[in-house]
């Protein structure tokens, strides 16, 4: 198991990375990790004296919250940001499709059909991100078009990109906007700490990456050709106006597509089945493969953020992962997956000869696959998927946004090292931050260190290795979230290897203290 999670984290750090952007294939950058020498495990190895586990003492139930809306402009400054942050981000999503409640949204219409939520001029997003964020951001920050900043139009059914070349300027790209182009901004999250709290806190919710593109588009102005995304979006309208168009997919296959499509015609969707004007304070949800356009109307400008989510976080990216395992305990353990194909295999198997229907030597060897193929389906270590998929998630996130209070009481404002002692009561800063991996040692995954801009991981993975005897502390350390927890109370049997195991926690931004 752990070489295939070793070898899984290396081929994650080849993949894609960059910001999540609708229609914006082409943009993607490729990060390579070089892998380094495993370091020692931070605890020391202490011989269990009894045959039988110890189990975590004074575990503290749990108790149902009841969900309540909140806003996005209230996102860390509430009493649910520090008492429990899976809560405040279920209220963040409440908040965003209300009056739709949750259970109904995932029933009727995640994953399935559009959600348009009308707030009758409401607009509970306001100050969240402004004209005046978006001029703030560009002379703050060296941001460059292509790889920050989009400038396009979409002229004569024709979608342009008229980006130059270097850093976007606050007065190039205003001029572009005043000529009658888009401004996307293309990972918003790395310079606005409102769109990072919305992201991260999403994100939490939903347990997959969340990003998000910012569009302004001047009046009367479209800036991209009809497309469908690999992404669930919410479209939150911030200012202004804009008409939207959805139209169905175009065949069965482009039902929740795994990858974006190229740009449409016209003539190729046919008619909307959805049209609609959003307003400030509106929201429009759609799933994957929905296609769509939007145009700002004649008399007023458009200002909207797009969040997106879901990015290959399927079951078939799950089974995916656990089949590769499969395959290589299968090659590792059944002598029949490593025996030599027979020579004259070409002469039976291949698409020219499909049609041989009746023939013994083909049959022979299609039920030989077949019965290669229920051996594997024994071998299915759908956990080890499971682990996978959870990593590569801490892997890609955002890294979360602490509250004033939670960098008080943790490593994060500590002017002197926290001296920890068996009294000492702490819990985990974000229980979504960390995932706990058993293998021949135990490994705990975490995001503290990665950076704001998403689906990008930092220069190494975020791990904490630990002996096999701190797996049950560990797990009592994450499953007593929210609640605090003494230092003594841990179930291992070594009082130091209790406070080493809460130190290394400490070190690395992961818990915070009660004071």
């Amino acid at each position: 198991m752990k070489r295939g999670l070793e070898e899984e984290i290396e081929e994650m750090s080849e993949e894609e990375v960059g910001v999540n952007n609708n229609n914006n294939a082409g943009k993607k950058k490729k990060k390579k990790v070089v892998k380094k020498s495993k370091p020692v495990p931070l605890t020391k190895s202490v011989p269990q004296v009894s045959s039988q586990p110890l189990r975590p003492t004074k575990l503290v139930p749990k108790k149902k919250t009841e969900i309540r809306e909140i806003n996005i402009n209230d996102i860390g400054s509430n009493e649910l940001s520090v008492a429990d942050q899976r809560v405040e981000a279920d209220g963040v999503l409440a908040g965003l499709i209300s009056p739709t409640i949750i259970e109904d949204f995932y029933d009727q219409y995640f994953g399935k059909k559009h959600l348009y939520v009308k707030r009758n001029g409401d607009n509970i997003y306001k100050n969240f991100f402004t004209k005046d964020s978006l001029d703030k951001m560009l002379r703050n920050n060296l941001m460059k078009f292509t790889e920050n900043v989009d400038v396009t139009n979409y002229v004569d059914f024709q979608r342009i990109t008229l980006n130059p070349e270097g850093r976007a300027y606050p007065s190039l790209v205003w001029k572009h906007y005043k000529e009658g182009c888009s401004v996307r901004l293309l990972n918003p999250q790395t310079f606005n700490s409102n769109v990072w709290k919305l992201c991260s806190t999403l994100q939490t919710h939903f347990q997959c990456g969340v990003g998000a593109n910012i569009y302004l588009t001047p009046a009367g102005a479209q800036g991209f050709a009809p497309h469908y995304d690999d992404v669930d979006v919410f479209i939150l309208q911030l200012e202004g106006k804009k008409e939207w168009r959805l139209y169905n997919p175009r065949d069965p296959n482009e039902v929740l597509p795994k990858k974006s499509s190229e740009n449409f015609s016209q003539e190729e969707i046919g008619e909307p089945y959805f049209s609609v004007t959003l307003e400030a304070g509106d929201l429009l949800y759609f799933p994957r493969g929905v296609i769509h356009q939007a145009v700002s109307p004649p008399d007023v400008h458009s200002l909207h953020i797009t969040v997106s989510t879901y990015l290959n976080n399927t079951w078939g990216d799950l089974i995916g992962k656990v089949l590769n395992r499969a395959l290589e305990i299968a090659n590792e353990e059944c002598l029949e997956f490593r025996e030599g194909l027979p020579r004259d295999y070409t002469q039976y198997l291949g698409v020219i000869h499909s049609d041989k229907v009746g023939d013994e030597r083909r049959k022979e060897l299609t039920d030989k696959v077949g019965t290669l193929w229920d051996k594997l389906g024994q071998l299915l270590p759908i956990d080890i998927g499971a682990d996978q998929m959870a990593v590569k998630y801490l892997l890609d996130s955002l890294p979360p946004v602490l509250t004033q209070l939670e960098k008080k009481h943790s490593i994060e404002d500590e002017t002197s090292p926290m001296k920890i002692k068996p009294e000492t009561r702490f819990r985990l800063i974000r229980p979504d931050s960390v995932r706990l991996v058993v293998e021949d040692i135990a490994i705990l995954f975490h995001n503290a260190d990665n950076t704001r801009i998403y689906h990008q991981v930092g220069e190494e993975p975020g791990v904490i290795e630990f002996t096999l005897e701190c797996v049950d502390a560990l797990e009592h350390i994450i499953d007593s979230y929210p609640s605090y927890i003494y230092a003594k109370d841990l179930p291992v049997e070594d009082d130091d290897q209790k406070l080493d195991v809460v130190s290394a926690l400490y070190e690395k931004g992961l818990i915070m203290f009660e004071k």
